[in-house]
This record gives structure tokens, sequence and C-alpha cells, in this order.
């Protein structure tokens, strides 16, 4: 591989070597990167082509890709969890239940931590699930809680906006609010996640 500025493509986990460089008045061939044949499933086909800059040369042109070439790509994960929260909070605070913005930080956190963001999460490896009623969902409520804690309407524990209702009145309920919840609480004091 060679070093940024270096005169030379640059080859990284290619299939073939890297063309020797570009003289004067003529084209730099692009270098490919993609994934070396040796981790398996690799097609040879690089994943991406990277023209470099030559010395004294003017900085590379990068053609965007043509108009529709592309799939359309999802929002990012980061965005549907915001809202997911955000739809979650106003329909708890039109319902009564004593949610604010302020807590949405602590909803995410535990969402993060307990699922990872992931709303068709299963956990089949701890104490619920050994007892054979595994935690699901964003924010990791058991069947019966999820049952215990729903607002009427909002009857499914896959879907991130109801698991999401479910799982913060519990914490209310229960913790009488996020401060005293104990994987927030554990953070606070500096310390690991601690489940609920």
């Amino acid at each position: 591989m060679s070093v940024a500025g270096a005169a030379t493509p640059v080859a990284l986990a290619g299939t073939a070597p890297a063309p020797p460089p570009a003289g004067p008045g003529t084209q730099s061939t692009p270098a490919l990167l993609g994934l070396p044949d040796s981790w398996g499933g690799a097609t040879g086909a690089p994943a991406v082509v990277l023209p470099l800059a030559q010395p004294g040369g003017e900085p590379p042109k990068v053609a965007a890709p043509p108009a529709g070439s592309a799939e359309p790509q999802a929002a990012p994960a980061g965005d549907r969890l915001d809202q997911w929260i955000t739809e979650a909070v106003d329909i708890m605070r039109q319902q009564g239940v004593p949610v604010s913005t302020a807590d949405i930080p602590g909803i995410r956190t535990i969402i993060e931590k307990e699922s990872d963001g992931d709303p068709d999460a299963v956990n089949h490896w701890d104490a619920n699930a050994r007892a054979g009623h595994p935690s699901k969902g964003l924010m990791q409520c058991v069947d019966q809680t999820f049952q215990a804690n729903k607002l009427a309407g909002h009857d499914d524990i896959f879907d991130p906006v109801d698991n999401i209702i479910a799982g913060v009145r519990y914490t209310i309920s229960r913790y009488g609010g996020f401060d005293a919840h104990p994987g927030l609480a554990s953070l606070s004091r500096g310390e690991g996640y601690r489940g609920y």
C-alpha cells in the first residue's frame, strides 16, 4: 500500500497489483479498493474505485454516480430511533403519562444498551429467557411487563413506539422516573450499565 501523497495509486486488498503511476500528460488509473479473495465471498470486483492525485498534478475529479443509479437508502437507525422515541413521548404526554422531552436522552440510552436500537431484538440468554419469557423489542420488555404497561391501541411488543411506551411506563411505575433507573443511575456514577 502506498502512503498518502505518494506518486502511485493504492490497491488495498485488491485482486490485481496496482498499475504503474501515470506519466505527465497521461491519465491516471484509479486505485481499486476491495476485499481480498482470501476473506471468502469476495467477487474480485472492487468495492470502491478511488482516483488518486499525482504529485504536482490537479486533484482527481470524482464523478457523482448517474441519477437514479443507486437504490434509495433507508434512514440511519439513529434517525428512526429519534422518530420512534419522539412519537412515543408525544403519545404518552397526550395520555397524561408524566414524561417529557428532557427524558429522551435517558430513553435513548436505555434502548441503545438494552437492544442496540433493534426493534426485533429478543434476548435468549438472560434469566428471563431461561425462565421461558425472553425480553423483546427496543426496551427489552418481557410479555407480562409489556401487557401491564402498554397503552390501549399499542399492543405490539415488536412495534418500536408501542415497546417504548410500555418500557417508559414501567420505568416510571417501578423506579419513579429515569433518575432511579438502575442502568442510568449506574452510568451516572461512572460505572457500567445495569439492566432493569
